[in-house]
């Protein structure tokens, strides 16, 4: 956002980002309230097996706690899973979301894309559900492979909900796209104990802030409602981009995936920022939409793809 300013010459209160795929209606209305009543927490160390945090994620996924490690975000499992688990290869399919693939290749793991099918033998597959960046669901999958690395960020938690502890499987969910809250770095990995015990000696004392994890059991109390009013942003944004010719792909995330009918709109010019792919040839022209979360939103990127 600060460098699109930059570049733009515009403020960053300007920008209308529908980049990231963070849920429209911002971090929830009380938080703000909530955070100056346990500001005293910021003077507390967090505690090191992440509760209270993780018996409330463990009591709302069905899980038995010691198969849940709380994180400072999706990604920093990410950075070292490969290390911690000693894959020596990984099957993923493209195009996807690049940070996999970069720290495998960072880790010497051997990287096996494909496009379609089933998925090449490898070590352990890497699945996103719903995909990133094209929102369709790709659970469950019978892979080439042992173990299935599973990223579920984008997935509605009523589906988090339903898959328990499946054998030979690495959960790694975010919890800041459902509730707006990427500057508090809030994710978590469900596995087999011993696969927690192998991650928690890559990672640093301290899973996540004191403040993050006292906010959790707070977040999960109204997951489904924040799910459920993703369903009429989708219906708009389809419904717009339809008008206008656009090719528009299904999608179960925060987000769609779509494609103009002609030129790409110059979206830099509206102050909007979105999502395009050009590391991947097969996206050539494809558009990443989140979805705005006001009236003045919607009007502003009509008008940009009208243009």
């Amino acid at each position: 956002m600060e460098s699109a300013a930059r570049a733009w010459r515009c403020k960053p209160s300007e920008i209308l980002d529908l980049s990231t795929g963070l849920h429209p209606a911002g971090a929830p209305s009380w938080l703000g309230a909530w955070m100056r009543e346990h500001a005293s927490l910021v003077s507390h160390y967090p505690d090191r097996n992440g509760e209270p945090a993780r018996s409330a994620l463990a009591q709302e996924f069905s899980v038995p706690p010691e198969c849940i490690l709380i994180t400072a975000g999706a990604q920093a499992v990410i950075e070292v899973v490969f290390q911690a688990m000693g894959w020596q290869s990984m099957a993923i399919q493209v195009p996807c979301y690049n940070e996999p693939i970069r720290c495998a290749k960072r880790a010497g793991c051997d990287v096996h894309a494909y496009e379609s099918g089933t998925p090449p033998a490898a070590d352990m597959c890497w699945l996103t559900s719903p995909s990133n960046p094209s929102g369709q669901s790709t659970w469950p999958l019978s892979p080439g492979s042992d173990t299935i690395c599973l990223d579920e960020s984008y997935m509605p938690f009523a589906q988090r909900r339903m898959l328990g502890l499946p054998p030979h499987v690495i959960r790694i969910g975010s919890l800041t796209k459902t509730f707006c809250i990427p500057g508090l770095r809030l994710g978590y990995v469900i596995a087999d104990q011993s696969m927690i015990e192998q991650l928690v000696q890559w990672l640093p004392p301290w899973p996540s802030s004191t403040l993050a994890l006292h906010l959790l059991p707070k977040l999960l109390a109204e997951s489904d409602f924040r799910d459920q009013q993703l369903i009429p942003a989708h219906q708009r944004l389809t419904g717009l981009l339809e008008r206008h010719h656009w090719d528009v792909q299904n999608s179960e995330a925060s987000f769609l995936l779509a494609r103009p009918p002609a030129s790409t709109p110059d979206f830099a010019k509206h102050h909007i920022l979105v999502r395009q792919f050009p590391e991947w040839p097969q996206l050539a022209g494809w558009v990443r939409f989140g979805f705005p979360g006001d009236e003045a939103g919607w009007q502003r990127l009509e008008e940009a793809i009208c243009r």
